[in-house]
């Protein structure tokens, strides 16, 4: 199977590639993201802390205090609370900084197959490459913004609108869930426009937007059907790892569910233990769970690229 980048293939082919390309290099992904996996793991395995015994803990003491005993809130919960608040937003940041830094280093050597045809090994296990780990932030920071704006400018349209007309609320539902949906499809081309901006420096996020939008809409199907199929694939295998985090997330709560009502939290000593090295283990699994993704983005990119090419030499040969 070869694995050059730059040609025509069906969305079959893309992923294909794809997942051929990251089974036959996978020592070499592996070793140029393991350290950046390994701090990935860390804050996720933070997140997973809060969100599956902190908050569940926390929102339980509240209720008690507030619903079931009928006193006002103390002061020391609502400052952990908010703190707890803080916290999940700081780390929710930093995970989504390390996310980008992770997947930099794998990009880093898609860009060297983009422009030799090859990959080298990096020299040492402890090594770790910084290249494009900041055009793959920022490429991920104005991807959101690009989806964020028209959501922000719909939301505040149909505030505007309920200020002045009244609305019926399934019709004010029904258009909201429209708008969302439409949203949602118009920024497939955007995994095309993030892509040729990290792998080809040079040009501003926004520059590479407004020349290459069209170009991923015009490929809209390509991009959605190869998306769609890619995301089955690799999320089965991702829920299949997750049931751990999952089971104990629930026991934290059904613990929490019992103490609401009276009963001990019957939960054994070591369980917060288990948790965090569970979702620690988790976390760093998951990462080499996504990258096949990542390489059939890159193939899809690849494949659009040529068929651009093949399109304009076709029409200068007319």
């Amino acid at each position: 199977m070869e694995y050059t980048l730059f040609k025509h293939r069906s969305y079959r082919g893309v992923i294909s590639r794809g997942f051929g390309l990251y089974f036959t290099h996978f020592r070499l992904f592996f070793k140029a993201s393991w350290l950046m996996a390994i701090l990935y793991a860390a804050v996720f395995a933070a997140l997973g802390t809060i969100c599956a015994i902190k908050l569940p803990a926390i929102t339980a003491e509240m209720m008690k205090q507030t619903v079931v005993q009928h006193q006002q809130l103390s002061l020391g919960v609502a400052q952990e609370y908010l703190l707890l608040g803080g916290a999940f937003i700081f780390l929710t940041l930093l995970y989504i900084v390390v996310e980008a830094c992770t997947f930099g280093t794998v990009l880093n050597k898609l860009k060297e197959h983009q422009d030799t045809d090859t990959m080298t090994v990096p020299a040492k296990w402890f090594s770790i490459s910084r290249k494009l780990m900041g055009r793959t932030l920022k490429g991920y920071i104005f991807s959101f913004l690009v989806i964020l704006i028209p959501v922000v400018i719909v939301a505040g349209l149909i505030m505007l609108l309920l200020k002045f007309v009244p609305f019926a609320p399934d019709t004010l539902t029904a258009t909201s869930l429209i708008l969302a949906l439409i949203i949602f499809l118009l920024a497939f081309p955007l995994i095309y426009v993030g892509m040729k901006y990290i792998l080809n420096k040079g040009q501003g996020y926004f520059s590479v937007l407004s020349k290459n939008y069209g170009t991923g809409l015009s490929h809209w199907g390509h991009i959605f059907t190869t998306y769609l199929i890619g995301t089955m694939i690799v999320s089965i295998l991702m829920g299949l790892f997750c049931l751990p985090i999952i089971i104990l997330t629930q026991a934290h709560v059904m613990a929490q569910e019992g103490y609401l009502n009276g009963d001990p939290l019957g939960m054994p000593d070591y369980v917060n233990l288990l948790t965090i090295i569970t979702f620690f283990l988790t976390g760093f699994i998951l990462v080499y769970l996504y990258l096949p993704l990542l390489m059939i983005f890159y193939y899809m990119y690849g494949s659009i690229e040529t068929y651009e090419k093949e399109r304009a030499k076709n029409k200068i040969e007319i």
